[in-house]
């Protein structure tokens, strides 16, 4: 009882401190208060379809990637364990060394997730266009390297509905930031939308 008890904890800390990034909660009430007066609609957020918009599509895959990384990170790190819905890990050796990769790469996760919430306020092309072929290539190499893992076959990766929800998750990924590195124009990568 007490573990459940300390992981609510650290996770309404975890919350309390991503809601607390810089002011990024802030700039995000206005925009909604922004179409909402726009709008003539007091207090309403705008509809779904305001996220697919052409200028709105960078910061909603950003927004989405980084509340995800968020809760992976965080669950991966409190609870390492949930690594076995994807590895192989027979003896307690492996699962000890399971459970420091993990927690290592889920808090490399996490303040992914905290570097992607803080990238939706940059106005700099050019630096929000690196971030964006930066994940590109990350998630490219990431999804050669476990299509290749799971057709070699050793055992090592589950192949499993987990497994293969891994490889859907990641190929999704690298079309996504793609789709915004190679087929959008500039103009997407400012909040301005190229006006300075």
């Amino acid at each position: 009882m007490l573990e459940i008890a300390s992981c609510d904890h650290i996770l309404h800390t975890i919350l309390v401190l991503s809601l607390s990034l810089d002011t990024t909660i802030e700039s995000t009430v206005s925009i909604i208060m922004s179409y909402s007066s726009r709008n003539n609609i007091k207090g309403a957020s705008p509809p779904l379809s305001y996220y697919f918009l052409p200028r709105q599509r960078l910061n909603t895959l950003l927004l989405i990637h980084s509340i995800a990384s968020f809760i992976i990170g965080s669950c991966g790190y409190l609870k390492p364990s949930f690594a076995e819905l994807f590895f192989s890990m027979e003896s307690s050796r492996e699962k000890g060394v399971g459970r420091i990769l993990t927690r290592l790469f889920c808090s490399l996760i996490f303040a992914q997730g905290v570097m992607i919430w803080s990238a939706r306020q940059i106005n700099d092309p050019e630096i929000k266009r690196a971030f964006i072929k930066s994940y590109f290539i990350c998630f490219l190499m990431s999804s050669l390297a476990l299509i290749y893992e799971h057709l070699n076959n050793q055992g090592i990766v589950e192949g499993s509905f987990f497994g293969v929800l891994k490889i859907i998750a990641m190929l999704a990924l690298t079309a996504a930031y793609g789709w915004f590195t190679f087929l959008q124009p500039p103009m997407v990568y400012s909040l301005s939308g190229g006006r300075r």
